[in-house]
């Protein structure tokens, strides 16, 4: 994972090309996580909405205090998975998550990104609404939550104006 901060200097020093080859079409920023738990081995704690709320809002109003969730190398259509255990592309240390709780399908060639919950537990949620296990399209500034943790949906283009990096050079 990368700081909000770390990424600053990065997207100062890189073209938005360049900053999209590094980080791929897109990023999942999330609040740091707790410490390290035996989430693996737990069984599966039940979500709160209070939780996936407040989430949501820290997201929205603790922009430097956020980390970038680092994803595999992305090709033309990709799939990756969700989950609790170790060797999910998208791992989350979290008993609120199930071992295999989404997917997320990447599409090159239509520009979009999908999310997909895979029966977990305590669902999946866009935007505060729970998908059920029914396929939706994520756009950008969406926040999607896995069961309590919550991350922001952001176009690698985006981030880099959100950054202050997209602004033109004085002359």
């Amino acid at each position: 994972m990368l700081s909000i901060q770390e990424l600053r200097a990065l997207g100062a020093s890189l073209s938005i090309g360049a900053f999209r080859r590094q980080l791929g079409p897109f990023v999942f920023i999330q609040r740091p996580p707790g410490l390290p738990s035996d989430a693996v081995l737990e069984p599966t704690r039940v979500a709160s909405s209070e939780a996936i709320e407040r989430g949501m809002l820290t997201l929205l109003f603790e922009f430097e205090n956020l980390l970038i969730t680092t994803l595999p190398p992305l090709d033309r259509e990709e799939e990756l998975s969700v989950g609790r255990l170790p060797d999910c592309d998208l791992f989350i240390d979290d008993g609120s998550v199930s071992k295999r709780h989404a997917v997320l399908r990447w599409n090159e060639a239509q520009g979009r990104c999908t999310v997909r919950d895979l029966g977990s537990t305590n669902g999946t949620f866009l935007n505060g609404q729970n998908l059920s296990t029914r396929e939706a399209t994520l756009k950008d500034g969406d926040i999607l939550s896995f069961g309590n943790v919550q991350f922001w949906y952001l176009l690698t283009d985006t981030l880099h104006t959100r950054l202050g990096a997209g602004k033109p050079s004085p002359r």
